[in-house]
């Protein structure tokens, strides 16, 4: 037996010796294939799955961002359609800012139409809009002398039919002396800061 044991492992000797190279790699591939569906393979699908689904995410922007361009170029070609006296009166109904003097001008010009005289005019600015931020509030208080019953109607036809927005917040008309004293809220547009 003594004999054979050293056969044995001579035998094995020679057989590694024979097949070594193909007995490592039998060994190496083995190793990479567990390598692979134990480790790579997850990793790979995941950030397959991960890439597809961005690419998706940023093919739906493209499609939104698209569809903003055009609506967008839509809204310019409206606007460029718009004749600049059209934009002006627009202007003139919310101007972009508070210009005391344009309002003063403005409340002057309908009480000379009327020929009814302003004695005082109080300014107060509000602030800006609880609804819109860029909305600011102006509040205008008139005292007014030379017109009667007829006139303060007229008057408030005037502030009604002006192109600037305004609301009439409170009305004090007082027959005996022919005057009245109107509060109202004009408007202006504030750029975003």
């Amino acid at each position: 037996m003594n004999t054979r044991h050293p056969q044995n492992h001579n035998n094995l000797n020679n057989w590694l010796n024979s097949y070594f190279n193909a007995a490592l790699a039998g060994v190496l591939l083995v190793f990479l294939l567990l390598a692979y569906f134990l480790f790579l393979g997850p990793k790979f699908d995941a950030t397959k799955a991960a890439i597809e689904a961005n690419i998706a995410d940023q093919e739906n922007l493209y499609v939104l961002s698209q569809r903003k361009l055009a609506n967008l170029k839509a809204v310019a070609a409206v606007y460029d359609s718009i004749r600049a006296a059209d934009l002006a009166k627009f202007n003139g109904v919310l101007p972009d800012a508070y210009v005391p003097e344009r309002l003063f001008g403005e409340l002057e010009e309908m009480a000379a139409s009327g020929g009814w005289l302003i004695k005082e005019v109080t300014v107060t600015p509000v602030g800006v809009s609880a609804a819109d931020r860029r909305l600011g509030q102006i509040s205008v208080e008139l005292s007014m002398s030379g017109l009667d019953y007829i006139g303060f109607k007229r008057f408030l036809r005037l502030l009604e039919n002006n192109l600037r927005l305004m609301d009439v917040s409170s009305l004090e008309f007082s027959p005996s002396d022919n005057s009245a004293n109107i509060t109202l809220t004009t408007y202006y547009y504030q750029p975003a800061s």
